[in-house]
């Protein structure tokens, strides 16, 4: 199965590449940055010097006319520009986004049973949804913040140089500076919004539990206790999102020390090279809007590594999700199975749940075509692990399972439970319509087959009954309805897939005795 990479670059690259036309031009985009940072304060110096250096005022649009449209050409530009790429990233950013959560949900979903009972569904949910919020705001800060601020700089400086080295000089100490800066404190607050985000995630995944679980919190009266413990959760996340705002804070500051002194140097040689004839009015006013712009930007630039960190953070945690091997695999040249009379056999099989007691230990077994087998024993001796084996949930430490001499190990693990009907004891059903639960069954069937099913599993009759029939909303887990009702439900799906192997886990257990009984007939 093949593993999404693992990386924050890595998985970037892999969703750029299937728009890299798109995704080249959003990340040279910045380069329009110069029109406003450097071509129209040059032509305002270029305006400064014409009308110092003219003593004939009856001409002065002539004499600026070239700078005039100059900086209109690059104003008119930008806005041109600018709009094109905003208008051109309605159409490329959602369906960026929509790919990274689908790839992402697939993926996940490829994982084995033993790791959804390990995880919150709402964390695992919300770092979906997190990943593809973050990894556009990670484009836009790269594009806006760190290439622009990028860009900007080096045109600048290189404009500098036409006028005096020296003010390039100065300029260039200390960005240097202020980038070694940046890159000894940046750690410690990338580490702190990492803790951060993985609280965030934390939080989401108790809101779910709790409201997943509404019933039992209800019946026990425990809403107090519930939301005890979410705030526990909550004031640890309250505790590192605070240090994660003072650590940016200080981060700043250690930023603004070299801006002020830069400030100062650069004023003091521009007085003094302007009284030496040096550089003209135009050139003095042109080095401190330059100066003003990159500091702006830089200013900007750090401000956006508070979110450039917590977008990091928030991408590495959920990064999680892709890191995790997958448990359960089929073999790289894995086959469809082909169920022709179902007989089950284990041979010599031996399992148990990571380091616990053996469940089994070379078991041996035999079902025959057309034999109905019944499990009987307490609990915890193996009943439930003995259908998950045969579903291949878990994966045998030793021996095999086959089914029709074909070892499931061998086969394609949606063959394999494509030919086998379910049905549980805990039925859960979809937050749909009960018809859309019932056809989840086989999606190819017809409205009849429905109702046929429907009708053989003794829930036609309750479901007519609905207010909306077979249109009615389940709600979450099928909260909607009764447990027998759920039941049954799940018991005409079952019937509709019509699998080769049909497994029972106490199906019928919260049935009254008659509808247990006809439906016992019909099965």
């Amino acid at each position: 199965m093949k593993r999404l990479p693992s990386t924050i670059s890595g998985l970037s690259f892999y969703f750029y590449k299937k728009q890299p036309i798109s995704f080249f031009l959003f990340f040279i985009a910045p380069i329009i940055l110069i029109l406003d940072s450097t071509v129209i304060p040059y032509a305002l110096k270029m305006v400064i010097d014409a009308v110092e250096g003219n003593t004939d005022k009856s001409n002065i649009f002539e004499v600026i006319k070239p700078a005039v449209i100059l900086g209109s050409s690059a104003w008119i530009g930008l806005i041109l520009l600018m709009r094109l790429q905003n208008w051109w990233q309605a159409y490329v950013i959602p369906a960026f986004q929509a790919d990274i959560r689908m790839t992402v949900l697939d993926y996940v979903t490829k994982h084995s049973y033993q790791y959804f009972c390990n995880k919150f569904t709402g964390t695992l949910s919300n770092k979906i949804n997190d990943l593809a919020v973050a990894m556009e705001s990670l484009r836009f800060i790269v594009t806006w913040s760190i290439i622009a601020t990028a860009v900007v700089t080096v045109a600048s400086i290189l404009t500098m140089m036409t006028i005096n080295i020296m003010f390039s000089l100065i300029m260039t100490i200390w960005i240097i500076v202020s980038m070694f800066i940046i890159v000894v404190k940046a750690k410690h607050v990338n580490n702190i919004a990492e803790i951060n985000a993985d609280n965030q995630s934390d939080i989401g995944g108790v809101f779910v539990d709790i409201l997943t679980n509404i019933i039992p919190v209800k019946l026990f009266a425990k809403q107090n206790f519930e939301n005890s413990l979410a705030q526990d959760v909550q004031n640890i996340e309250k505790i590192s999102n605070k240090k994660l705002i003072l650590a940016a804070n200080i981060y700043r500051w250690w930023i603004d020390i070299p801006v002020t002194i830069m400030m100062g140097v650069m004023l003091y040689t521009l007085i003094y090279y302007w009284q030496q004839d040096k550089i003209s009015t135009g050139d003095f006013v042109f080095v401190i809007n330059s100066s003003f712009l990159i500091i702006n930007q830089l200013w900007y630039f750090s401000q956006s590594l508070t979110e450039l960190f917590r977008v990091v953070g928030t991408i590495r945690q959920s990064l999680q999700l892709i890191e995790h091997p997958f448990d359960i695999v089929d073999a790289p040249d894995a086959k469809e199975l082909d169920v022709t009379n179902g007989k089950i056999e284990f041979k010599n099989v031996t399992f148990h749940y990571n380091k616990g007691t053996k469940i089994f230990n070379n078991k041996n077994i035999t079902i025959n075509s057309g034999e109905r087998v019944g499990l009987v024993g307490y609990s915890g001796s193996g009943k439930s692990s003995f259908v998950n084996l045969i579903l291949r949930f878990f994966d045998v430490e030793s021996g095999q399972i086959t089914i029709d001499d074909q070892n499931i190990a061998a086969v394609t693990q949606e063959s394999l439970r494509h030919n086998i009907s379910m049905i549980p004891q805990d039925t859960t059903l979809f937050h749909r319509t009960v018809f859309e639960n019932i056809k989840y069954g086989d999606q190819a069937a017809t409205d009849e087959q429905v109702y046929a099913a429907s009708k053989k599993a003794h829930c036609h009759e309750f479901i007519t009954k609905l207010p909306q029939g077979y249109d009615t909303i389940v709600g979450e887990r099928g909260s909607v309805l009764s447990g027998g009702q759920r039941q049954r439900i799940a018991i005409a799906r079952a019937m509709l897939e019509d699998a080769k192997i049909l497994i029972l886990d106490e199906a019928t257990s919260a049935l009254d005795t008659i509808t247990e009984k006809m439906i016992q007939e019909s099965l």
